[in-house]
């Protein structure tokens, strides 16, 4: 359900993610059926034992503290929501999912979505050869944004649109699927992709979810699958003395290297300073960092960022820093920014170290995965702000969780 999730609107002016409120719903029923169970662990402090858990609560507390101050605390206050109805789903996962089959059914069940999900993106972007750019685009525009991203964001989004892209001269619908822009489509895919890569028979899914990141046409994206593929060669070459997986990972580089493509004529985009957006990108983060600079220990207030930008900005407007380090370093502060990093390297630290010692080869396939996820959320975290998108911050919850119980857990051979 995390990408095909639909937006309720309760009140005008108001949209609301399913998907928040099921994971509300969830947890409330788990607590009230565990609590004794629960309130025993966090009295012995155990949630604070793991990085993962210290990770997320500290980011928290970080996250809330920065409001003291802020110019508008209640955009502010509705990040904290937000947080607050997202970030349980991290904690279901390590309760529910305690063992080796488990994690596999989940990861089954995560890359299979996410390959329906990236096929309907590619089958958005065929139908513009068969119905035409502007049919397909006001399609997508009146019937599905609305749905699936709520009418107010979806006017918002149409008001600063990214579905297209100009390469080589020529203007391409780019692949999203079912999400608001490409951007986070491919944040979605990309994170799935390197788990369905060590998934037993989940190839057609690989695939699709692969191919669907090239046609979302998006740099950042490009730049973060190729780091995770480089990564998990290595740790197939070295730690699951699996040659041929990493050849076969680090051959598709070649996708994007392989001149006069439009997938390669958008890579080699990627490193040209003054092209438009890259240059307007480059502007961002010199003012965001500026702005973090100046507020060092607590930044602006979570969700107050834009308002410094400009001040006549309503709650709903596209200002961010496009790079996810620097949004939280201008709105929560270095201690926000260092919680956060703490828990991202922290994890990735705890699997290498855990893949070195696991004699399972499908713990380690599985571990391997997870390390090409993080590792890709990392990178194309430099370039986007991803942890407002509903469906991607669930999906790194899931994540973690999984990642937290390979860490801890113990499997048999």
């Amino acid at each position: 359900y995390l990408p095909f999730q639909v937006a309720l609107n309760p009140a005008r002016g108001f949209d609301l993610s399913s998907l928040r409120v099921l994971i509300v719903l969830f947890f409330l029923f788990w607590l009230a059926k565990n609590y004794k169970k629960i309130f025993e662990t966090i009295r012995e402090g155990v949630y604070l034992k793991n990085i993962q858990s210290a990770g997320l609560i500290l980011f928290f507390v970080a996250a809330f503290l920065s409001l003291i101050g802020a110019e508008n605390v209640f955009w502010g206050l509705r990040k904290i929501v937000f947080f607050m109805s997202v970030f349980p789903l991290y904690f279901l996962t390590l309760a529910l999912v305690n063992n080796l089959e488990k994690i596999k059914k989940i990861i089954l069940i995560l890359v299979g979505g996410g390959a329906v999900f990236a096929l309907v993106g590619l089958l958005q972007f065929l139908s513009v050869f068969v119905f035409g750019l502007e049919g397909v685009y006001n399609f997508w525009a009146w019937n599905v944004v609305p749905v699936f991203s709520g009418f107010n964001f979806g006017a918002m989004l149409l008001s600063y649109p990214s579905w297209l892209v100009n390469v080589s001269g020529e203007t391409i619908m780019r692949a999203f699927s079912l999400f608001s822009d490409p951007h986070m489509f491919s944040f979605y895919v990309g994170m799935l992709a390197p788990l369905a890569a060590v998934y037993f028979n989940s190839y057609i899914f690989f695939f699709l979810m692969f191919v669907g990141l090239l046609l979302s046409f998006a740099r950042g994206a490009y730049l973060a699958i190729i780091a995770a593929f480089l990564f998990m060669g290595v740790l197939f070459w070295f730690f699951a003395k699996n040659k041929k997986a990493a050849v076969a990972l680090c051959s598709l580089i070649l996708v994007f290297i392989i001149p006069i493509t439009p997938i390669s004529d958008r890579f080699y985009s990627s490193f040209d300073a003054d092209e438009g957006s890259n240059s307007g990108r480059l502007e961002m983060w010199r003012q965001s960092g500026q702005t973090g600079l100046q507020y060092f220990w607590s930044g602006v207030g979570l969700g107050n960022y834009s308002s410094v930008v400009d001040s006549g900005f309503g709650y709903r407007n596209p200002i961010t820093a496009h790079n996810l380090y620097l949004d939280i370093f201008s709105e929560i502060g270095f201690l926000g920014l260092f919680f956060w990093l703490f828990l991202l390297l922290g994890t990735i630290w705890q699997l290498f170290q855990k893949l070195k010692k696991s004699d399972n080869t499908k713990e380690k396939y599985i571990i391997i995965g997870l390390l090409g996820s993080l590792s890709y959320f990392l990178v194309h975290s430099f370039f986007e702000t991803p942890v407002y998108n509903p469906s991607v911050l669930s999906l790194l919850m899931v994540i973690l969780g999984i990642s937290s119980v390979i860490i801890n857990v113990k499997f048999k051979s």
